[in-house]
Order: C-alpha cells, then structure tokens, then sequence
C-alpha cells in the first residue's frame, strides 16, 4: 500500500499555488489487474500521485503522477478530475473518461485508473489520505458554495489546457 509522502497548506496568497496539496507514493502495485513489478520497478523507482486543489478553480482536482528516476517506461502525466467525482469514488466506481476511480473495501485503498498513450497507468492511494485531502478542500469552500459561473468558466480553461 502506498504511504502518504507528506502535505502542504498553501497560504492562498499567490493564485498559482494550490490551497491544499497532498503527495501520495503509490509504488505498491499488488491487486491492480494486469499490473507487474519490471526489473526497473525494484531498484530505487519511486512513483508519487499528487493531489492538488485551488480555491480559484474550486471544482477541479488535479492529479500529477511523477516517477523517478526519469524513464519513458515509467508512469507520469497530469489529469482533471471533477472534486465531487473523487468524493464519489471513496464509495463507488465512478468516472467514464481519462480518469477511473475505484473504491477497494477490503484494503481501504481507492485505486485510479489513469489514461495516457499507451497502456493505462493504475494506481492506488490509501482512501483515508484521500478522504483528508478532500476534507481540507471542504473546510475551505464546501462543495455546493462554489459560484457556479466563476468556478464553469475555471473549469473550461483548465480543460482546455490540459
């Protein structure tokens, strides 16, 4: 199972850093179908999930997975999701796009299945991890208070950068 790596509250000062950020390292692969550990994948690979949350853009999660050191063999890319849908995903599968997310009652865990060219990457995080992160995003605008047109128009332009 993966480790929460550590995290950070920013300040909110400067609109280019998130609000709430949590670092996740997720090289367990045990459980996720079809997944195997290369040889590579044993010697001193490190693969970090990284959840990222801006008031500015408050219904979007951002999710980064980065892997050192750098091969192109080894998961990476950045993808959107919607908060309410990581919300969802501690209890359901949801998600029909780049973006999978699976509840794993037995272990506690919430596995991500992440498009990208080629093979998918499939990750997993420990849902309490999740669950703070998305608690700490709440207790700074809770879901439902976002202005709806503000946080659309956030949406649109993060989508279309992405």
């Amino acid at each position: 199972m993966g480790s929460t790596d550590g995290s950070t509250a920013g300040s909110g000062a400067a609109q280019s850093d998130p609000d709430v950020v949590v670092h996740v390292d997720v090289d367990d692969v045990a459980g996720i179908p079809g997944a195997r550990r290369p040889e590579i994948l044993r010697s001193g690979k490190r693969t970090i999930l990284q959840f990222s949350w801006d008031r500015a853009d408050p219904l979007a999660v951002r999710l980064e997975l980065s892997s050192t050191p750098d091969h192109p063999a080894l998961p990476r890319g950045r993808w959107i999701v919607l908060r309410d849908f990581l919300r969802y995903g501690l209890e359901e599968p949801t998600g029909d796009g780049a973006v999978r997310i699976s509840p794993e009652p037995a272990s506690g865990a919430v596995s991500f299945r992440l498009a990208r060219d080629g093979r998918p990457a499939w990750v997993r995080a420990p849902g309490d991890t999740v669950r703070a992160f998305l608690d700490r995003t709440e207790a700074i605008l809770p879901s439902g208070e976002e202005s709806s047109e503000e946080a659309l128009d956030a949406l649109i332009k993060a989508l279309l950068r992405a």
